[in-house]
């Protein structure tokens, strides 16, 4: 073998081989000091990629459960709301079952109403002020397609809340909605619980609830129609019947005073007239009624008293329906809203850890490899050493 002294070839290969081992090692410490195995996408394109991918689907899921614990808290927000209306609405009925007997006094009377109304006031206050911060969710405010909760990390993965109207309008317009199959006194079918349908009703002997209620204030009060009773209950002014009462837009509106009225008033004699007791008589199922020029009789006031009551008690009991039924379904979606944050939060450990598997650093592979290129380097020093010694040997050739 021919010995070099201006190349020294062993020397070049030691160098070659340490600088090889120290940018492992180099390597080895970015791993072990950042806990990732990617660190930029030299050390694993294709890795980065994916995992990148799982990061963004990580990210997204963590946000949509935090989406969903606020769906969570407007729809438990609107329900306590309800709760409360509950226990006022059954405290109204437990008056008017109160108020059934005709022993009480005008100021007890007078008191009942008084309660009543102001439970009755007490609710549409309730329904106005609950709120999500700044947005309202229980009036004509709310949404009526509900509020959309972006419950997934992708596209079209939406649910939805909904709070719906508790004010007493939309409330009643519920109850007459679901007796929207009524017949009119022409046989058809109204197809919405407008305010004329509700005089239809009424006269044709076929009102549902409200109809019952503006048969009920007829004979309570001097109103001398059904139409015009149905507008002192529901109207805001005779002539302007809103066409789609009691919707969650809140168009319809309920007269509370004159609805209390039904309770803190008795049917009086002088109000009876002969064409009213055969219109209230013949429409009510009361055909008995003898009313007369000079007012009702004593058994006409006992069939109005009960009539009044029991109508007051099935609008009491439908308001106990509507908002019950909108506290179901606010339990439903509240339940399927915390599903998705525990199927939310399975899916981000998983995803986890199969970036985890990409990404991550595994220490005990990474330190072995470390600890090799360690003696590795230092073997390559040493070696590197007694190479750069070679070429000395040509001085010994020149003594």
């Amino acid at each position: 073998m021919a010995l070099y002294v201006n190349t020294n070839v062993s020397g070049l290969n030691g160098q070659n081989n340490l600088a090889k081992v120290t940018e492992r090692m180099n390597s080895s410490f970015e791993k072990l000091s950042s806990g990732s195995r990617i660190n930029s996408a030299r050390d694993d394109a294709a890795g980065l990629q994916i995992s990148d991918r799982l990061t963004t689907q990580i990210n997204g899921l963590n946000q949509a459960n935090r989406n969903a614990n606020d769906g969570i808290s407007i729809a438990q927000i609107a329900e306590g709301a309800l709760s409360e209306v509950t226990s006022n609405v059954q405290r109204m009925r437990q008056l008017v079952v109160q108020g059934g007997n005709r022993t009480l006094s005008s100021d007890d009377r007078s008191a009942l109403g008084q309660e009543f109304e102001k439970l009755l006031n007490t609710n549409n206050q309730i329904a106005d002020r609950t709120a999500y911060g700044t947005i309202k969710v229980l009036n004509g405010d709310s949404p009526t397609g509900g509020f959309q909760i972006q419950s997934g990390a992708q596209a079209g993965q939406q649910n939805t809340i909904t709070t719906g109207n508790a004010e007493l309008s939309a409330l009643f317009g519920k109850i007459a909605s679901d007796e929207s199959s009524l017949p009119t006194a022409s046989g058809g079918v109204h197809s919405s619980a407008t305010m004329g349908n509700i005089s239809i009703y009424a006269a044709a002997g076929q009102g549902g609830t409200l109809g019952k209620l503006v048969a009920a204030y007829t004979a309570v009060t001097s109103a001398a129609n059904f139409a015009e009773a149905a507008n002192d209950l529901f109207g805001t002014a005779r002539g302007g019947l809103p066409s789609d009462f009691g919707g969650d837009d809140g168009t319809g509106q309920v007269n509370i005073a004159n609805l209390t009225k039904l309770l803190n008033q008795d049917a009086h004699q002088s109000v009876g007239t002969a064409a009213k007791a055969a219109i209230i008589g013949a429409n009510t199922g009361m055909a008995a009624l003898s009313g007369s020029a000079t007012g009702w009789t004593d058994a006409d006031l006992d069939k109005i008293h009960a009539f009044a009551t029991d109508s007051l008690l099935d609008a009491m009991s439908g308001l106990v329906t509507q908002v019950d039924k909108q506290r179901s379904k606010l339990g439903a979606e509240q339940n399927g809203l915390s599903s998705m944050v525990r199927n939310n939060s399975t899916a981000v450990v998983n995803v986890s850890d199969s970036r985890a598997r990409i990404q991550d650093t595994d220490f005990a592979t990474e330190t072995a490899e470390l600890t090799r290129n360690q003696i590795i380097q230092q073997a390559a020093t040493t070696i590197l050493s007694q190479a750069n010694q070679l070429p000395q040997t040509a001085l010994s050739l020149l003594r």
